[in-house]
């Protein structure tokens, strides 16, 4: 219990709620991640995201991001990769047509072990070209183009180890909040994007599969109005 009030309290600061109105909505995020092994310093990993909203009603973003990964150390973790992502437009605050977002990215990644828990971060910047939305006329629009912008992504995690079975299969707390700044197209920051918070639960059925379910929260800072998106997320990671 002492190791779940220090997870807490670490992470709690990052995520900062807001007294104004938003627009919530809510959903359920599916992923499955596949992972193989090259050597004891490659590894390549595929993520396929399926992103339901409105109680599973309507599409929300369908992802494909496939990265490979140089492990430097057991604490220093070197990836690189590239993200498809199919966004759908499924309410008014939101984009008014689908639209779909090509990305590169660069990621660093730093672990610190300890006796009773561990402590991740994350850094990951993304170089985005979103498709551009451009208004004809009213409620008549099109894709035109693409827009760059750049994005840094920080996000700090709590792993505390539950309890441990028989055959090394283990449950886990996991905590994090992430962080995005939005650099427009340049490489300075100029406003925050999102803020994400997770709380969750993860379990490790064999070598090769691991279960992560729990709740993400996400909080949209926007200029016309900000949103709320309550998730309940699941993803299977399988380790060949």
């Amino acid at each position: 219990m002492k190791q779940v009030l220090f997870a807490l309290l670490i992470v709690s600061p990052f995520y900062k709620t807001n007294a104004q109105e938003v627009e919530k909505y809510y959903s359920s995020w599916n992923t499955v991640d596949i992972g193989i092994k090259i050597s004891d310093k490659w590894s390549i990993n595929s993520e396929f995201n399926n992103r339901r909203t409105d109680f599973l009603k309507k599409w929300e973003q369908f992802i494909i991001r496939p990265f490979v990964h140089y492990k430097v150390s057991e604490e220093l973790d070197l990836a690189f990769g590239y993200s498809y992502i199919d966004n759908n437009s499924f309410s008014d605050f939101r984009a008014p047509i689908d639209f779909k977002e090509h990305n590169i990215f660069q990621q660093l990644t730093i672990k610190h072990p300890f006796s009773k828990f561990s402590l991740q971060h994350r850094l990951r910047f993304e170089e985005r070209f979103k498709q551009n939305i451009i208004e004809l006329a009213p409620e008549k629009y099109i894709i035109d183009g693409t827009n760059y912008r750049n994005r840094l992504r920080y996000k700090f995690q709590v792993t505390i180890p539950l309890k441990t079975f028989a055959s090394n299969r283990k449950l886990n707390l996991v905590l994090y909040d992430e962080l995005h700044l939005d650099f427009e197209d340049s490489f300075r920051p100029e406003a925050i994007d999102q803020n994400r918070m997770n709380i969750s639960l993860s379990y490790r059925i064999n070598n090769h599969i691991k279960i992560r379910s729990g709740y993400h929260d996400i909080y949209f800072v926007r200029s016309n109005t900000n949103s709320n998106n309550r998730i309940w997320e699941t993803k299977i990671i399988y380790t060949i």
